[in-house]
């Protein structure tokens, strides 16, 4: 029961570093910008998790994963894309839902504002 709780969490978290890059400029973002955000849509990570995800969807060619100035950044590639906006499964990655596109948006305009 506790793996499937963290299986799911983890797809979770994967579509959840998705999305939020996708609403940044160039779908671009940092990894401690990304832990504000997949944190502000209730999936509660730290740095090392939000690491671990993005070396995944880098593995998967979901993302493109370089290090910049000492911080692990990532950018959405077109496959990246498709996935966050549900026009394409992926295995280990939960399908989009629209609760979790509007709770990424708060979380962005709170992050702004």
């Amino acid at each position: 029961m506790m793996e499937d709780a963290a299986h799911a969490w983890t797809q979770h978290l994967r579509i959840a570093v998705l999305r939020s890059l996708l609403d940044l400029p160039e779908q671009t973002g940092h990894e401690s910008l990304l832990v504000d955000l997949v944190n502000g849509v209730a999936i509660m990570a730290d740095r090392d998790q939000v690491r671990g995800a993005i070396s995944w969807l880098h593995e998967q060619s979901l993302v493109v994963a370089e290090v910049k100035r000492g911080a692990l950044c990532a950018s959405l590639t077109e496959r990246g894309v498709l996935v966050a906006e549900g026009r394409r499964s992926y295995p280990g990655v939960k399908k989009p839902s629209r609760a979790l596109t509007a709770a990424a948006t708060l979380a962005i305009d709170k992050l702004k504002g």
